[in-house]
């Protein structure tokens, strides 16, 4: 028994550089254990969340400081919350989230109906309603098939609007072709009452993957 960590597959994220003459594929190396992926996707949320304010202009994330994997993962000094939790958004173990392995193409409902019952709902029956409660809950994902589109989110948020939340805040963290520091609130959303989350079996999220979309990931 060496007491070593076990290394983490974590995907593969990237971005295209254009030419004039070319088009080269620039692959993104990911931190592969565990709490260096949580820094990783931590540091930028952190940063875009201070910049944006999506909670209002009062309310900022400070003094962020993260813990071993036997706790939730991060201690933070905010006024809704004191801990922050990172879930990756990874569903190989089912039949859709092996078949996207191979095209990017997910059913909207099925792949909202997961997250929201395999992680979210999940991770709040664990550490219960009055933790959950100052509990600020990340998305991600280190896979590009796997990333949510907007209809996704919007079926998270229709979950949530009829099944209700413990947590204090849950978002994702997006692209928007050029730096990964773009959030999509999931909760709390006072956006109009949405369709019922079983309307959006209809739709289908399409990912492409790298050198046919293109986004950057800062290092520094």
């Amino acid at each position: 028994m060496t007491g070593r960590r076990p290394r983490k597959e974590t995907g593969e994220i990237g971005s295209t550089r254009i030419s004039a003459t070319a088009a080269e594929i620039i692959h993104t190396d990911l931190p592969i254990d565990k709490e260096g992926l949580e820094n990783f996707f931590a540091t930028r949320f952190l940063t875009a969340f201070n910049e944006t304010h999506p909670l209002g202009p009062t309310i900022e994330i400070t003094n962020a400081k993260q813990n071993t994997t036997s706790n939730i993962d991060f201690d933070v000094s905010c006024a809704i919350a004191d801990f922050m939790e990172l879930a990756e958004l990874n569903p190989r173990s089912e039949h859709f989230g092996r078949a996207a392995l191979r095209d990017g193409k997910l059913n909207v409902y099925e792949y909202a109906k997961w997250i929201f019952n395999r992680i979210i709902r999940k991770k709040s029956r664990s550490y219960g309603a009055r933790l959950s409660g100052r509990t600020i809950l990340l998305l991600y994902s280190t896979h590009w098939q796997f990333f949510p589109s907007e209809r996704v989110v919007e079926c998270l948020r229709s979950h949530i609007q009829i099944h209700e939340c413990d947590f204090a805040a849950i978002f994702l963290l997006f692209t928007n072709g050029d730096d990964l520091r773009v959030l999509s609130p999931v909760h709390p959303w006072e956006g109009l009452k949405l369709r019922k989350p079983s309307d959006y079996s209809e739709f289908t999220c399409w990912n492409l993957p790298p050198g046919r979309s293109a986004w950057n990931v800062s290092l520094k």
